[in-house]
């Protein structure tokens, strides 16, 4: 077990940044960028442009986003998702293959960048990501997805319930990220039970509408699953070496009286540590949240180029750090109930200061 001294303030002091209050989302989301976050979104872009010209210059394939692309002209065979998200698909075809990419790799980053500034992570260190690089090298949709996901939450936040309920759709796209994700963040929102409910009339409109579109599209995937299964050589889940075993990482996640932002962090974990099927690209929805450092441990996949898809699977240990230290400070603060106050206590005195500078820096 971790020593929970020592990741207070790696996990207990980020961790109070995960809120529900709408005026401090709206400070984060208007504030300046810092000069490290100004690098790293110029890094990030920079990273487009060159993708986008070795595409163009047939040295690579972007085979995610080929697979979203085929769909629109009804090639599904590597299409694992929702039909309810073709027409946004099909809008984007109409764009030439430069283009297409652009707008594609630009959403991922807008929805990496919001994210961050909703839910409180470290966002420079997160664009700066090997997890982000290689979803932005193949088109994978998870930056949008987790846009997505913050979307609904500040949209909770700000009660705009029809704004909550169309993110909270677009996230369940993929549905071994969005939809337990979304699940998650739907009932920690800060809101009555009717509001909650309200949230869920778009969504449920537009997915019947989607079925009268498209009749039978579930069996369809589950028809493409079978015939195609999706290559899991990058999924890092425990469940591939223990199955159903696994299942018991979600016992604490579950019962143990956490506060929000520790309950956060160790649902996203648990979701990489016990889900059927987890790529590592999926990490970023831990890196936006408010898990300190623990995304700088993401450049263990820069060695996949010399070692393989093994170095892949190893970033396993990134969400087992974040699950095993919330676990850590929690068994402290029951062992002695006072260090849950001083926790409280330090973030209260050190935050105020940390914002003040980064202010300052314009941050």
């Amino acid at each position: 077990m971790p020593n929970p001294s020592r990741l207070e303030s790696f996990i207990a002091r980020p961790a109070a940044r995960f809120t529900t209050d709408p005026a401090e989302i709206k400070r984060r989301i208007t504030a300046r960028p810092s000069r490290m976050e100004a690098l790293a979104l110029f890094i990030a872009l920079g990273f487009v442009s060159i993708t986008i010209w070795l595409t163009a210059q047939d040295l690579h394939v972007p085979h995610d986003f080929n697979d979203y692309m085929n769909s629109a002209h009804g090639d599904f065979s590597g299409y694992y998702y929702a039909y309810w998200f073709l027409p946004v698909i099909k809008a984007l075809a109409v764009l030439p293959f430069e283009g297409q990419y652009l707008v594609w790799s630009l959403a991922s980053i807008a929805g990496v960048w919001f994210a961050g500034r909703v839910f409180g992570g470290h966002l420079s260190m997160t664009l700066l990501s090997y997890t982000l690089l290689y979803a932005l090298l193949f088109g994978v949709m998870t930056g949008i997805i987790i846009g997505a996901l913050a979307i609904f939450w500040w949209a909770a936040a700000a009660r705009r319930w029809d704004v909550a309920g169309l993110a909270l759709l677009i996230a369940g796209t993929k549905y071994q990220l969005g939809l337990p994700l979304g699940f998650a963040l739907w009932l920690l929102a800060d809101v009555t039970w009717r509001e909650r409910l309200r949230m869920l009339v778009l969504p449920a409109a537009i997915s019947l509408l989607s079925l009268i579109v498209y009749p039978l599209w579930p069996l369809d995937v589950l028809d493409t699953l079978k015939a195609q299964p999706p290559d899991d050589r990058g999924s890092i889940s425990l469940w591939q070496y223990i199955g159903p075993l696994a299942l018991v990482l979600w016992i604490p996640v579950i019962y143990f009286p956490f506060s929000k932002g520790h309950r956060i962090l160790m649902f996203v974990s648990a979701m990489g540590l016990a889900l059927p099927y987890f790529q590592q690209n999926d990490l970023l929805a831990l890196y936006v949240m408010p898990a300190g450092w623990c995304g700088l441990l993401a450049t263990m996949g820069y060695l996949s180029a010399q070692f393989g898809w093994g170095m892949l699977k190893l970033m396993v240990f990134i969400p087992a750090i974040v699950y095993l230290g919330v676990i850590a400070l929690h068994w402290r603060e029951q062992k002695n109930p006072l260090a849950k106050h001083e926790g409280i206590e330090a973030v209260e005195v050190t935050e105020p200061a940390e914002s003040t500078t980064n202010r300052a820096a314009g941050g």
